[in-house]
């Protein structure tokens, strides 16, 4: 009776077998084949200013016309885009603004951006976490500690932050087995100021497309000016960050 009471016990603490390579990798596969893709069908030559302005002017009639199911057909391309890690996402934003405006546009983005980036999330920990976890056991854990207390603040001021770029965020905080929830409030808020900078930029160069030529006056409309402070404040504060951060390492 007691071997079998012990062998009982001991059967749920059992480790589960490792997933096979291919079955953990296949999910980033696909992502990278998206992007391989992207590349081979000629998408760069979209992220030309020009070229990109000239496709958006060209659906700019079926999307007035369209407009709900426009919103839902440039959420669903912005955030496959991010998942593929697209290369100058920042135009798909300025696209959104040229099209729905700084205030539709900036939802697009922050949701487009918020779905595709949660995507390779978990395409990432499910295809590397475990490894990264064995390989360096000691070096995760000191970092998972600092992330596990607040979790959600640390991926706001990463994105917020730009001490790494975007897709880098994605990784890193896979990596460290952030929890999904956190990951994606986190970056749903931090990705908002951002959003709204550049989408007011897409709504005013589609203003401006509309008028002609028209003067500098008539451009700096409070949306614009609110979106270039916003954008000033943003580029001091990865210097702001740096320097509490060396400060607090001197005091240390």
């Amino acid at each position: 009776m007691e071997t079998e009471s012990h062998t009982s016990e001991a059967a749920p603490t059992a480790a589960k077998p490792a997933k096979p390579l291919w079955r953990r990798l296949a999910p980033l596969v696909v992502l990278i084949a998206g992007l391989v893709a992207f590349f081979a069908l000629g998408g760069p030559q979209y992220l030309d200013a020009e070229r990109a302005q000239g496709v958006l002017r060209s659906v700019d009639g079926w999307v007035q016309e369209n407009l709900v199911l426009a919103l839902a057909a440039y959420l669903i391309f912005y955030a496959l885009a991010v998942a593929i890690s697209v290369p100058g996402a920042l135009w798909f934003t300025i696209g959104s603004g040229f099209l729905f405006g700084p205030y539709l546009g900036t939802g697009v983005a922050v949701f487009g951006a918020t779905a595709g980036a949660t995507i390779i999330f978990l395409a990432a920990r499910y295809a590397f976490a475990d490894w990264v976890r064995e390989k360096f056991p000691g070096y995760v854990k000191k970092l998972q500690d600092g992330f596990s207390r607040d979790a959600f603040t640390y991926v706001v001021i990463l994105r917020l932050i730009p001490v790494l770029p975007f897709f880098g965020i994605n990784i890193a905080t896979a990596l460290l087995n952030v929890p999904v929830r956190a990951y994606a409030l986190g970056t749903l808020v931090g990705v908002i100021p951002g959003a709204y900078v550049y989408a007011t930029v897409g709504a005013t160069i589609k203003r401006a497309a509309d008028t002609g030529v028209p003067s500098f006056g008539s451009l700096l409309t409070p949306e614009l000016i609110f979106a270039m402070v916003a954008f000033a404040v943003l580029a001091v504060l990865p210097v702001v960050y740096r320097r509490m951060t060396q400060s607090k390492g001197d005091a240390a």
